[in-house]
């Protein structure tokens, strides 16, 4: 993308959650507040220098930062000394141009990455992002935050239990034997795995130790953290008159390891139970998402969620797709962009236990995630879509499609990847379709899928599309890798 490119770009995006613009003559201190909402939230862009667009449009909103250089070099100091713990990773650069008095001049751009600890003004203010304000929140939501980003794990805080009793002794004997601490206490065992606390009196459960172990955890927490399964006939759920649903939806309980196995065994009565589909010269089930992607999938909701988050992991079954949407937001730095090569545990201990049993449902080298792409795309499926916060705000929604994929759609991807937005033209030029028509019926089935949205552009005029959920282009985002020196 270049520098022309980009500059069309900041003055078509409308201010919301991952992007700001700003004169020069603000406020260095009112410009800090964005910062830290950025950095607390989804990570965001601010330029500086650019005029409202309320206030002028296209060409005109040019005002540089020859406007007060002081306030940009003083925002820029602020940013090292005025945030609490400090903001680490963000970048800038500078974008020349030709401001509105026709002179040269430059924007300043920062890219502030969503960060893994809650950060606040040394004054004491903590903010958010949500649309396009920064919102301040107090001790309770700052306590929720930490939370959702994993920077307070819930799963370390004890449980006051006791007692073994409620333990699944059989699962317990199975992982020390996995583990090989046979001889071991059971209770020195589980206190020296992370399981359990040393207390005045003796031992106490941590909820890591609950979840993993207790017969039941949802009764020993006297909270939702099971899976609840719903299966539904055709494409979409009926709200009105007879509901769609295969069967009654039901709960999965028990230690996390069991849930996942319950889950992945439902997963393959659903595989066996679809009508068959001719496929070359024999018959296939019509259900053909990969088993191991949806082990995955359901495997990272339960070793992921946010547990102080009282709700079931929610996974859903239609006949083109199954999802699994699980409690809480992305945790830590990770979002959707980054999801595939970034990695980030808000519950690490329930990892490292479920990944030390010898029939272990995950790997956890890093690649899972990525595998599932790439197992999707063998058996030329879509590939999972992951919905954005500004789409699902407080869960994580998985969309593994049961869809076979058209071939045009690789070619329109890696360009949206690279671009951000793409026309009737160049879809037209890039996949070789010379119909315009045809073409827009093909742009129009992906909007439908779910895997693009319409954007209506009004500082080009004309209409484009892009990725569901995408705000700033993923090569951009890129360009500011960790550590990278400043720079364009």
């Amino acid at each position: 993308m270049d520098d022309q490119a980009l500059l069309e770009l900041f003055l078509d995006t409308q201010e919301w959650l991952t992007f700001e613009c700003k004169r020069a003559a603000i406020k260095p201190a009112d410009l800090l507040e964005t910062v830290v909402a950025f950095a607390n939230t989804e990570g965001g862009f601010i330029v500086v220098g650019i005029e409202d667009p309320l206030k002028a449009q296209g060409s005109n909103r040019l005002i540089g930062i020859s406007e007060n250089p002081d306030n940009v070099s003083d925002f820029l100091k602020l940013i090292e000394k005025e945030v609490e713990p400090p903001i680490l990773l963000w970048n800038k650069f500078d974008l020349d141009i030709i401001n509105t008095a026709g002179n040269a001049d430059k924007l300043l751009v920062i890219h502030i990455e969503k960060s893994n600890d809650v950060h606040s003004l040394k004054k004491g203010d903590t903010f958010v992002r949500k649309g396009r304000q920064n919102v301040k929140i107090g001790s309770t939501e700052i306590m929720r935050l930490k939370y959702e980003k994993g920077s307070i794990k819930f799963e370390n805080e004890n449980t006051s239990i006791c007692s073994l009793d409620e333990i699944d002794a059989t699962l317990l004997s199975e992982y020390k034997k996995n583990t090989s601490s046979t001889g071991l206490d059971d209770w020195q065992f589980l206190k020296d795995n992370g399981l359990a606390m040393k207390t005045t009196t003796g031992f106490e459960l941590t909820k890591a130790g609950v979840l993993l172990f207790d017969k039941n955890p949802s009764v020993g927490l006297k909270c939702k953290c099971g899976i609840k399964i719903s299966h539904y006939y055709g494409t979409k759920r009926i709200y009105t008159g007879k509901p769609n649903l295969v069967s009654r939806p039901f709960s999965v309980e028990g230690p996390l390891i069991k849930q996942i196995e319950q889950a992945v065994e439902y997963f393959r009565s659903v595989t066996r139970s679809a009508p068959p589909k001719l496929s070359g010269a024999s018959f296939r089930s019509s259900f053909t998402v990969p088993e191991w992607a949806f082990q995955e999938a359901i495997t990272n909701a339960v070793i992921h969620r946010n547990y102080s988050v009282q709700d079931d992991i929610q996974v859903r079954f239609f006949d083109d797709r199954v999802e699994i949407e699980s409690p809480g937001t992305y945790p830590g730095h990770i979002t959707t962009e980054n999801i595939r090569t970034e990695r980030f545990a808000r519950n690490p201990i329930i990892l490292r236990t479920l990944n030390r049993f010898e029939s272990a449902p995950n790997l956890d080298i890093g690649e899972g995630v990525d595998r599932m792409f790439k197992v999707m795309k063998e058996m030329n499926l879509y590939e999972p879509l992951y919905f954005p916060p500004t789409m699902r705000p407080n869960t994580v929604l998985l969309m593994l499609l049961n869809l076979q994929k058209v071939e045009y759609w690789d070619t329109v991807s890696k360009f949206l990847d690279e671009n951000f937005r793409i026309t009737n033209k160049e879809a037209r030029d890039i996949t070789g379709i010379s119909d315009t028509i045809k073409m827009s019926r093909q742009l129009k089935l992906w909007v439908d899928k779910g895997l693009l949205e319409k954007v209506d552009s009004k500082f080009r005029g004309g209409v484009s599309y892009k990725k569901v959920g995408t705000s700033i282009p993923k090569k951009l985002n890129q360009s500011f890798a960790r550590g990278a020196a400043n720079g364009k």
